[in-house]
């Protein structure tokens, strides 16, 4: 468990070279590449952490290819680490928006992706 967490770390620092700003309407495309890469996702609707960050947290760590999740209501973000050959961003931000806590809804305000 130590190593994994010493070698998705490790990942983080490298990958953290290569960035690029996403804007929402080209989202669509999807990110292929070898290795994990990692989106630091803003996300607009959440009223609490008990309920709708881990709610949404929950659900993308159910998804093949989503290697670890933390979202936070009090910075109203989500960094999401995944493995772009098994699932794709725009996976990533439909899950988040289709999750459902009462009458909520989410909206993703930017998503910025280092691969």
């Amino acid at each position: 468990m130590k190593l994994k967490t010493l070698i998705v770390t490790l990942l983080i620092v490298f990958a953290s070279c290569n960035s690029t700003k996403t804007p929402i309407s080209n989202t669509e495309n999807t990110i292929v590449n070898s290795g994990n890469s990692t989106a630091i996702i803003g996300i607009e609707g959440m009223a609490c952490q008990e309920g709708c960050a881990d709610t949404i947290q929950a659900s993308l760590l159910q998804l093949d290819g989503v290697e670890k999740a933390t979202i936070s209501f009090e910075k109203a973000q989500g960094v999401v680490i995944f493995n772009a050959e098994k699932i794709s961003a725009d996976s990533i931000l439909k899950t988040i928006t289709n999750t459902k806590v009462k009458d909520y809804v989410y909206t993703i305000k930017d998503i910025e992706i280092k691969k």
